[in-house]
């Protein structure tokens, strides 16, 4: 397969581990395929398709990922006249670790131990969740909220988690 990329910067779209991670080959971490068509960045969040593909976004039964590569980065696809692996890697949500994003919903006030869901609107962006634990899928919960990173970013701190829905409203 030969590369179609035109290369951004590496810190337009960020994941970071901040603890719980040793950054090595003992992290929990997935690999696969994005499913065909699939467009999405570092710091998305993710699940398994019914075929085994990572989709952008959540479902209520799917355990949550969070992209370590996104489709276009040069570890998953290449440049024109280059070949490339052809997979994206995801810390899943079970894996303990404290993790900001730079892919969430601007507008929601993200405090302390607020439980977080799926983005409605954004496909692979987090959201605050407003509804009950058991009513809409638990990606994560919220650390140190929302902070300026290195690059000079808005980022959310959260602890990833999965609670699956339990219960339509």
């Amino acid at each position: 397969m030969a590369g179609n990329l035109t290369p951004s910067q590496n810190f337009d779209h960020v994941l970071n581990v901040v603890s719980g991670s040793h950054g090595r080959m003992h992290d929990l971490q997935y690999y696969a395929a994005p499913a065909s068509g699939e467009s999405f960045v570092k710091g998305s969040l993710l699940y398994l398709d019914a075929s085994g593909n990572l989709v952008a976004g959540g479902a209520a039964h799917a355990m949550p990922m969070w992209a370590i590569t996104g489709v276009d980065d040069l570890d998953a696809n290449s440049d024109v006249g280059n070949i490339s692996g052809g997979v994206v890697s995801a810390f899943v949500a079970t894996g303990g670790y404290e993790i900001f994003t730079t892919e969430y919903k601007a507008t929601d006030t993200y405090n302390p131990n607020q439980l977080l869901t799926a983005d409605t609107s954004t496909a692979g962006y987090v959201m605050a969740s407003a509804a009950a634990y058991s009513n809409a899928v638990v990606v994560g919960c919220v650390s140190k909220g929302v902070q300026t990173d290195v690059y000079n970013q808005s980022v959310l701190y959260f602890w990833p988690m999965f609670i699956p829905v339990t219960q339509t409203t």
